[in-house]
């Protein structure tokens, strides 16, 4: 519960430690405990955008359904002629549906939630590939060139990740010169 965390210091995740943190701080390790740890980490990275696409599912939704239910109930007051001073009902109503859209294009935790979906998915395959190389391939044959495409392809899924990440931000953004005279 994020009240309860607030104030103390923040939890950091196996995924924020990296794989150095994972393996127990010791270079060396034979390389099928190497891919092992690598594999824990996409496994970790898996659980924290999970976490975040709980976070951001659950704010969108808030946020839609109350707009609607606040919309609704706002042409319901006004479709009622015996509610006297409908229109002071109704236009607190329709202000905070307004503002609550406001808030949903600035977060914009929809599309962070859908992003987080796909990354998970990603990261899902990625672990499947390891976990298929590591079961069929006997530990004397494993190559070291594998696990460099196996990272490759982690950072290029978090590289895309902060890349879509910032491109939603950059639409936020004013336009250069905008609003000078």
């Amino acid at each position: 519960m994020w009240w309860r965390t607030r104030g103390s210091e923040p939890i950091a995740l196996p995924s924020e430690k990296g794989l150095f943190e994972l393996a127990g701080r010791q270079p060396g390790l034979p390389l099928r405990e190497v891919m092992v740890h690598f594999r824990e980490l996409v496994s970790a990275d898996m659980d924290w955008a999970d976490s975040r696409k709980t976070r951001f599912r659950r704010a969108s939704s808030r946020v839609r359904i109350s707009s609607l239910v606040l919309a609704a109930l706002s042409t319901v007051v006004l479709g009622i002629e015996a509610i006297p001073g409908r229109s002071w009902i109704a236009l607190p109503l329709v202000a905070t549906v307004t503002v609550l859209g406001s808030l949903e294009a600035f977060y914009n935790w929809r599309s962070r939630w859908v992003l987080m979906e796909e990354t998970q998915y990603r990261l899902n395959r990625l672990r499947d590939e390891m976990d298929y190389y590591l079961t069929v391939t006997p530990p004397d044959e494993l190559e070291p060139e594998r696990l460099d495409r196996f990272f490759a392809d982690q950072q290029v899924i978090w590289s895309d990740v902060s890349r879509r990440w910032i491109e939603f931000r950059a639409l936020d953004a004013p336009a250069p010169g905008a609003g000078s005279s």
